[in-house]
């Protein structure tokens, strides 16, 4: 079976049509547009073919049907909010919403958020402030499944950060969204949903031997990128866990094994450029470092080089135009899902 092509209108209604047979309609399309976003980037990890497994976890009882939202402490730079084990899109884009308030007034602000779940790409909620002209960063803390660089017992997650800078009207942000291991977890999930095998410095069995099986990889546990990627994984948790009040570390239960909420955080920050230079200068000024980047000499066996967020957002022109390619195993998935939930796909093909 050939890989299917879907429209990302279509796509994104489908899978509000599933969310909505058991969310509220506004939370529903915050998730499905969160998970299309990602498939239009070319981040198919953290895509729709996540839909399955987070409606699995709600069917367990493992995230609230409904978030409900909830103010813990505030002052005119920061607040908390506690998800109440509700949907991570939907307190993810609320909080991004209050320190973009916050940062266009005061210049700056901070908003942590705990109790947690999965936000999907940190980059949808960093670009939202790229958006509104200011500088967007997003971090959460994961499940427990990444050993700190020189241990062979986990007590990390992925924990991924992502920075959004604007660059002026109409113009793409750049941005960065990675995570600090050498792959995010979703990409394994993916490979074992496809059956694929995995690249080799991706993750170790549990007995931290070395595999290209994603099965044995799932098993076991993810590497870091280096012990840089692992003292940022460290800091990441501190923000979004530690500070937050939200589980973190050994203490954050596994996203698909455990039976029980994860109860993660997540920590947000806005700088409004305008509070640092005029808006037009730091756009000629951030024009210039593109250039000086874009325009180096390729190494060997490069055709050109890109600024971070370049190649996402070339993805997801190209598919916004010709639609999304998903595998046949996603797709399979989708549409079980949506037998399950009475939702026909091809009804929105």
């Amino acid at each position: 079976m050939k890989k299917i092509v879907v429209q990302a209108e279509a796509l994104r209604k489908f899978s509000t049509a599933v969310f909505a047979k058991s969310l509220p309609e506004q939370e529903a399309a915050i998730v499905a547009d969160n998970l299309v976003d990602a498939d239009l980037l070319g981040v198919e990890s953290h895509g729709v073919s996540r839909i399955p497994g987070y409606l699995k976890r709600m069917e367990q009882g493992l995230i609230e049907k409904c978030t409900s939202i909830t103010l813990t402490a505030e002052t005119p730079t920061t607040a908390m909010y506690d998800a109440g084990n509700g949907w991570g899109q939907v307190v993810s884009v609320k909080a991004m919403q209050t320190a973009i308030e916050k940062a266009k007034t005061y210049g700056t602000a901070f908003v942590g958020v705990n109790n947690s779940n999965h936000i999907g790409t940190c980059s949808y909620y960093t670009r939202m402030a790229a958006t509104e002209g200011c500088i967007g960063i997003a971090m959460t803390n994961t499940s427990a499944m990444m050993v700190p660089f020189g241990a062979n017992e986990p007590s990390l997650g992925t924990n991924p950060i992502s920075f959004a800078v604007p660059t002026g009207k109409g113009k793409a942000p750049v941005v960065l969204d990675m995570a600090t291991s050498n792959v995010a977890r979703g990409k394994i999930i993916l490979a074992k949903t496809k059956g694929d095998k995995i690249p080799e410095g991706w993750a170790v069995t549990k007995d931290g031997e070395p595999t290209t099986d994603p099965i044995e990889a799932l098993e076991g546990f993810l590497l870091p990128m280096g012990s840089k990627g692992s003292g940022l994984a460290i800091m990441v948790d501190i923000l979004s866990g530690v500070l937050t009040g939200a589980l973190f570390g050994k203490r954050v239960p596994r996203m698909y094994e455990d039976p029980e909420p994860q109860r993660i955080g997540h920590f947000f920050g806005v700088i409004k450029v305008g509070a640092f230079m005029e808006e037009q200068e730091f756009f000629r000024r951030i024009q210039e470092k593109i250039d000086e980047t874009v325009n180096s000499k390729p190494a060997k066996g490069f055709d050109r080089v890109y600024m971070p967020g370049e190649i996402e957002a070339l993805n997801m022109k190209k598919q916004l135009s010709e639609g999304i390619v998903l595998s046949p195993a996603v797709f399979r998935d989708l549409e079980q899902t949506g037998k399950q939930y009475g939702v026909d796909i091809q009804a929105y093909l």
